[in-house]
């Protein structure tokens, strides 16, 4: 089990982010907790906020449920992007190579 700052450290990132979005930032941080502690012993706090900085870099309209059930998506979708990324700067590289 994390502790108590971690789980609200997390929710007010959260919540601060929403807020920057201009979106509705009103959640029970006191209820959501329990999802939080579920997502920081899965990803660490750290890895969490990568991931909810991927969320809000990508998704029009970000809420925490949807983030909370679909986390393992976003971390994917993180993963790959990276990924995807790499291959791609490896690729302009070989490509400049051969054309020079």
């Amino acid at each position: 089990m994390t502790n108590k700052q971690q789980k609200f450290a997390l929710l007010t990132r959260f919540k601060k982010r929403l807020k920057e979005k201009g979106l509705d930032d009103s959640m029970n941080i006191y209820a959501e907790q329990w999802t939080a502690d579920a997502l920081i012993q899965s990803y660490t706090l750290q890895g969490c906020y990568d991931l909810i900085e991927y969320y809000f870099a990508v998704s029009a309209s970000p809420t925490w449920k949807w983030f909370a059930y679909n986390a393992e998506k976003i971390h994917k979708a993180k993963k790959d992007k990276e990924e995807d990324d790499r291959v791609r700067e490896l690729l302009r590289k070989q490509a400049k190579e051969w054309l020079q």
